[in-house]
């Protein structure tokens, strides 16, 4: 603590005072543009005088320390403009990109992509993808990002974490997909993908952080747009939604309802080669899909510089899964295992939070206080049922209970503080997560539920993480950018499993510096450096010691012992005109936890799956990313990754399994149409492409994903229609393959993602309401959004 207290001094007595100006700079959209130069120069002799980069924000604070000046403001891409500054507080100021003219500026359409400079922007609102869906659909189409069956990660890189407006998710596996799937497509703006995140982020997720931008209430107007969409793949599936704004003088609303009805299937394939006799099991998956969420936030303008607000969210789920397979043994007797299994799940999730915003000053000094409660709860009943004929028929038949209960307490203070000689930003952040899961396990062969301690569980984890950090960010002259920070996090745990009577306290405290460098010789070149320490800590499920049978013999095991993995990220890229992106990028995983599988042969042949700490690894690759408009009314997104991952086991660790190396490539081409004039009928084509891959000890096949999808716009562009076919060539899904034990393993997973969709949304409202006149704005709110 006392580097940090030294830090955060340092900070605070470098601060002086004198005469400065404000502003916020964005460009045609409305979006802030981060990192822009703002340089003071003398009118007579055009001398640079002092200069500062926007924050995040597009926010900027300058002190010329003098009068008889004007300011200049550059950023790649744009065209550089000059202002004579007359008041302290200058306002909004609009960059036009270069070779815009002026018409084309009122009509310009919103980019696709954009790359900023520490994070790459997914404009989901105006696609195919924003229209009908959920946040996690609106994900998957989104560049740099991979999901998986219960992850998410950057291509080429790791694991991430979720933010929906800058609030963490503590949520991850399959509760965060649960939980991302209670967002309407609908009401996102836009999706950041940020692989660096500057230290006023939590250091959870070792590849950086997705940031899901919800959209705002427009000011002094209301807006009610309602929706629906069908998709059909094996089974139909209902989404219907309705969204209210409101923002008038002081008081802004926004008010969501979304539901889902219908079926969903999963289609699963395991072939395990013992050397006594090889195994094929095909198990396939039926689920009820049955939801209702619902968000409600209120701002309201205390004074012109002061802003309250509360906003809460809230899901219901009932779902239903149906699941049947056979197991065919191949030991010369045709032997064969029917496999059966029926589950109801409930899921419910409430949030609530409430934020003050006060600034302190007309300088851009400016205090933010949130407090935040998340509780997510799951509870399932599922039974199951498994018969084995020809060789030594046998009948078993269970029921399991299970039970989680996840609440998580948190509070965040941030203070941001421009001065002359640079702009600081620091805060303190406490959080708190208790979770509470049990099993109760009966055994249902005869007739009658026996109930079975040995299968059965209860298991508490808590976890409290205290973070404070600092950041300060200044121009070094008129083509240099610096930005350093640094975050220090407290972290306490302990689990406790009644069943096996076994309780694990840990805590350790961590740093986690970020440093940023950029350097812009001139309007069409950008180039930066930036590096940052990240900590990925092992969900609560993975940290449980109990066993949860998949089958009579097979298990998957839990390990209470599992340390945090911490990794260095390194990236460098260049920017040229804000079409063309390279990055070379680095990183170095310690601790490295995965599963572990073991297959194992004998008298009863089984799968165990376990977790450990037992690898390091460097990953290291180049992405190009070209975002280039052939004509009027085609627009093309293309970015290609290649990339290595190089893994190695830990000192005393031998787990019989080869660990595997080679280059990796993804390429995602995206396309958009505008086929009339007036650009009312859109159509899209996007490509993703993934090489077979190593990975540690995996090895999985190529994978294509082709959609196509159709927009039009009626009304005045009030109504959309959108039609959309995905996973055109049905080769979405992959099989891996591993080999432990000396036992060959293949595993192939579908989702039905090959499906029809078609989505209506229908926008009214009033754009512009009378109002009172005064001297508040919007850019100063802030919508914060559950845990």
């Amino acid at each position: 603590m006392k580097i940090i207290t030294t830090f955060l001094i340092a900070f605070i007595c470098s601060i002086s005072y004198g005469q400065q100006f404000t502003g916020k700079i964005v460009d045609e959209q409305n979006t802030p543009i981060s990192y822009a130069n703002i340089v003071a120069k003398d009118k007579i002799d055009n001398s640079i005088i002092t200069g500062v980069i926007t924050n995040e924000n597009g926010e900027f604070t300058i002190n010329p320390k003098k009068g008889n000046i004007f300011i200049e403001i550059s950023f790649v891409g744009f065209t550089t403009k000059k202002i004579h500054p007359t008041k302290p507080n200058i306002g909004t100021i609009v960059l036009e990109e270069e070779g815009q003219l002026q018409e084309v500026v009122i009509t310009a359409r919103k980019k696709l992509i954009q790359q900023k400079v520490d994070r790459l922007v997914f404009n989901v609102e105006n696609t195919v993808a924003g229209i009908g869906g959920t946040a996690l659909d609106a994900i998957k189409t989104t560049p740099s990002v991979n999901v998986d069956t219960d992850k998410l990660t950057i291509v080429g890189k790791g694991n991430v974490r979720v933010m929906v407006n800058d609030r963490i998710i503590q949520l991850s596996g399959n509760e965060l997909n649960a939980y991302l799937n209670t967002i309407a497509s609908d009401d996102i703006k836009n999706i950041e993908v940020i692989t660096t995140p500057p230290s006023k982020y939590d250091a959870e997720g070792n590849s950086g952080l997705i940031n899901i931008v919800l959209k705002k209430s427009k000011e002094n107007s209301w807006n009610n747009q309602i929706r629906t969409s069908y998709t059909q793949a094996t089974y139909p599936l209902l989404n219907f939604g309705n969204t209210f704004n409101y923002n008038k003088d002081k008081l802004s609303l926004i008010a969501s309802l979304n539901g889902k009805k219908g079926q969903t299937a999963q289609f699963n394939e395991f072939d395990i080669m013992y050397p006594s006799a090889s195994t094929e099991t095909n198990l396939d998956m039926k689920n009820k899909e049955n939801m209702i969420s619902g968000r409600l936030g209120l701002d309201y303008n205390v004074t012109d510089k002061a802003i309250i607000g509360i906003l809460y969210s809230g899901s219901f789920e009932n779902k239903g899964i149906k699941d049947g397979g056979r197991t065919l043994i191949d030991d010369a007797n045709g032997t064969f295992i029917i496999n059966e299994g029926n589950a109801d799940t409930k899921n419910k999730n409430h949030s609530i939070n409430a934020h003050y915003i006060q600034k302190l000053d007309t300088l851009g000094e400016k205090l933010s206080i949130d407090i935040d409660y998340f509780n997510y709860n799951n509870s399932s009943n599922r039974g199951f049922s498994s018969e084995q004929f020809i060789t030594n028929p046998s009948f078993f038949e269970a029921k399991n209970s299970t039970n989680q209960n996840i609440k998580n307490y948190s509070g965040r203070v941030d203070l941001e503080h421009p001065s002359k000689w640079a702009n600081f930003s620091y805060g303190v952040k406490i959080t708190i997560t208790k979770t509470d899961s049990d099993v109760a396990f009966y055994n249902t062969t005869t007739g009658t539920p026996v109930f079975d301690p040995t299968q059965s569980n209860e298991f508490m984890y808590s976890e409290n993480i205290n973070a404070i950090y600092a950041d300060m960010s200044k121009a070094l002259s008129k083509k240099w950018q610096t930005k350093i920070g640094l975050r220090f996090e407290n972290t306490r745990t302990k689990g406790i499993s009644k069943t096996n009577n076994q309780t694990n306290v840990n805590s350790y405290n961590k740093l986690f510096p970020s440093v940023y460098l950029g350097y812009n010789p001139n309007t069409k070149n950008m180039f930066n450096m930036s590096y940052s320490k990240r900590i990925q800590r092992p969900s609560f499920e993975r940290l449980n010691p109990f066993r949860f049978y998949i089958n009579p013999i097979s298990y998957q095991e839990g390990n209470p012992f599992l340390r945090p993995q911490i990794s260095e990220n390194l990236e460098v890229k260049h920017i040229y005109k804000g079409k063309f992106i390279s990055k070379a990028f680095v990183s170095y995983l310690d601790d490295g936890y995965f599963n572990i599988i073991k297959a194992e042969d004998g008298v009863q042949q089984r799968i165990v799956v376990t977790f450990d700490n037992f690898y390091t690894a460097y990953n290291y690759g180049l992405t190009e990313t070209f975002l280039y408009n052939p004509t009027k009314w085609w627009n093309t997104t293309t970015q290609a990754t290649l990339s290595k991952m190089d893994t190695r086991y830990k000192d005393g660790f031998n787990l019989d399994a080869e660990l595997l190396s080679g280059l990796n490539f993804q390429l995602y081409n995206r396309n958009t149409f505008h086929l009339n004039e007036a650009k009312t009928i859109q159509a899209e084509a996007t490509l993703i492409y993934a090489s077979p891959q190593k990975l540690m000890y995996f090895s999985t096949s190529e994978m294509v994903d082709l959609n196509l999808g159709l927009k039009f716009s009626l009304l005045d562009k009030n109504l959309n229609c959108t039609v959309a076919v995905n996973d055109i060539l049905k080769r979405k899904a992959t099989s891996v393959n591993t080999k432990t034990n000396g036992i060959n393993q293949a595993y192939y997973n579908y989702f039905d993602t090959q499906n029809f969709k078609i989505s209506l949304n229908y926008s009214f409202g009033n754009k512009k309401i009378k109002v009172k006149q005064h001297n508040s704005g919007n850019e100063t709110e802030q919508n914060r959004a559950k845990k």
